[in-house]
């Protein structure tokens, strides 16, 4: 079924001569598969205009005219334009025949209008904004009666995806007047990049993974057999919430007031040891739930990579490796061990206290460069925060980084496992007595926050917006407006060295298997460009390298 929304007749030689003879400059293409589980492709769209789109049958079998389409997908000279080119990407090659399309021209409008201080970036929100309508597909299948996409009736589902298209085009030339062509260059690049890795996969050692299978087993049965002595089900927050009360400990409530908080932050500020049993069952449980049993029997580990973050930072879906933890953020239990290098070597990068650095220039903060650029106390600006202000530098190490995220005196009693509020609020007190600078960076970052609505520049100029939120009041909060004031210049100026980190080893050829928040792992025994890579922002910023038989 060959489908055309526009106002003129439909015939081949129309469908012809907008997409073959006369070469469009730009299209938009969107994909209408199964589920967002099921990615199997359906239909697709080619929008040429907002007003003229041709749809294309892919199941069960794709119309005659794919072959004629092929050209213009594999045609560098054209833009391609997508709305979530990462989930469009990863479909539009499963249609029998297409294989292999053209991803050094693309453009995506979700990440544009991100760009444009956007929050909420689905196409049926952004739609209004070119005075037209995208309906999502929950809304589509429930007219039908549909459970997917394949049940909607074929022409349906057609108009669906050609509006779709029409829309997303719409939001293209509508954005592009206001986008900066250097910034969004580097955006687009880095796509295809995380596709491959996020397809490529990484190497599951079974072997391994059983051994932590079996670790982490042993450890929920002994914690739950505690539970079980004492008459609750760990895994039940109303039963925890219940004996902790009964055990003399105060649980706040809710916000719906219905129950007991027993959530992570709770549970660690109480001094009872069940409350330590709990917390260690709930993470053994997570473990062995999450990232162990699932990947059983499986060959390789397959992840999703995605640029939608409000700061701009890669993030990971369908199997976050991101959140994969280490031996440090959780000793209790190992989970990288289980992945393995193909070649036999990993060799990672990692960008060290990228966070402190950009604060250091951001803020041009004495201290910090004395530290960081003149070698006071050998470059450990832990230990120099631990000597000036008379702590111990695990807690100066805790600090430091917290700052960066907008701590106040709550979030570092948390951090740090220090249950004394007017401790946590004397320590910051002294940081900021001691980086001067920073401090006052800090105060007007949060001040622009409150006022503007917007963040500070990222290092490459960019400027964040950061929208209201209500407190369990019910009202605008302040404080967290405050926070993401800080937090959003130097996160947002994170994701662009680390973006631009891994368009430069891609440029290089260099086989990219992971990336995590400030490192790239290489599958192979490699040479990082450290000296470019350490110079990718107007700061310095140390690129330190490891290499590993296992992911570390």
């Amino acid at each position: 079924m060959l489908l055309y929304q526009g106002k003129k007749q439909v015939s081949k030689e129309l469908f012809r001569e907008q997409l073959i003879d006369h070469t469009p400059q730009a299209v938009s293409i969107d994909v209408e598969t199964i589920s967002l589980e099921e990615r199997w492709p359906l239909t697709f769209a080619i929008a040429v205009t907002p007003d003229d789109v041709w749809t294309i049958d892919c199941f069960p079998e794709p119309d005659r005219e794919l072959e004629l389409v092929l050209p213009l997908l594999r045609n560098p000279a054209i833009k391609k334009v997508f709305h979530n080119a990462p989930f469009d990407l990863r479909a539009l090659p499963l249609v029998p025949g297409i294989g292999e399309i053209d991803r050094s021209n693309i453009a995506d409008t979700n990440v544009m209008a991100r760009l444009l201080g956007n929050t909420a970036t689905s196409l049926e929100m952004l739609a209004p904004q070119v005075n037209m309508i995208a309906e999502p597909a929950s809304i589509t299948m429930q007219k039908y009666g549909a459970k997917t996409m394949l049940d909607v009736p074929a022409v349906e589902r057609a108009k669906k995806c050609a509006n779709d298209a029409a829309v997303t085009l719409a939001l293209y030339y509508k954005f592009l007047p206001d986008i900066d062509p250097a910034y969004f260059e580097v955006e687009m690049k880095v796509i295809p990049i995380l596709i491959d890795m996020g397809l490529k996969g990484i190497k599951i050692d079974q072997e391994e993974r059983e051994r932590l299978s079996v670790k982490a087993t042993s450890e929920v049965e002994y914690y739950r057999s505690l539970c079980d002595a004492e008459g609750f089900n760990p895994a039940s927050p109303q039963q925890v919430g219940y004996i902790l009360a009964k055990r003399g400990n105060w649980l706040p409530f809710t916000r719906s007031k219905k129950s007991l908080r027993t959530d992570e932050e709770t549970l660690e500020f109480i001094d009872d040891p069940l409350a330590g049993v709990v917390l260690q069952y709930r993470k053994m449980s997570k473990a062995l739930s999450t990232y162990i049993k699932p990947l059983e029997g499986e060959p390789r580990f397959y992840t999703e990579y995605y640029l939608d973050t409000e700061v701009g930072r890669t993030s990971s879906r369908n199997r976050n490796i991101q959140n994969i933890p280490d031996g440090q953020k959780a000793p209790f239990i190992n989970m990288r061990t289980m992945f393995v290098p193909d070649s036999g070597t990993y060799t990672t990068g990692d960008f060290a206290q990228e966070h402190l650095y950009i604060l250091c220039y951001m803020s041009g903060d004495q201290a910090m460069r004395r530290v960081y650029e003149e070698g006071e106390f050998g470059g450990d600006i832990h230990q120099f925060a631990a000597e000036k202000m008379g702590i111990p530098r695990k807690i100066a190490k805790t600090i430091n980084y917290a700052i960066v995220y907008g701590a106040t005196a709550r979030t570092l009693s948390v951090q740090s496992k220090i249950k004394d509020i007017k401790k946590c609020s004397s320590f910051l007190d002294s940081w900021f007595r001691t980086f001067k600078d920073a401090a006052e960076f800090i105060r007007a970052a949060q001040e622009y926050a409150v006022r503007e609505s917007w963040s500070l520049p990222t290092l490459f100029g960019r400027r964040i917006r950061i929208p209201d939120e209500l407190n369990f009041r019910g009202e605008i909060d302040i404080e967290a407006k405050k926070r993401k004031g800080v937090n959003f210049p130097i996160l947002g100026s994170d994701g662009e060295v680390m973006k631009r980190a891994l368009v430069i080893c891609r440029e290089l050829h260099l086989p990219l298997s992971i990336q995590v928040h400030d490192s790239i792992t290489l599958d192979g025994d490699c040479d990082f460009p450290a000296d470019r890579l350490e110079h990718i922002a107007p700061v310095r910023i140390p690129f330190k390298v490891t290499k590993s038989e296992r992911w570390e």
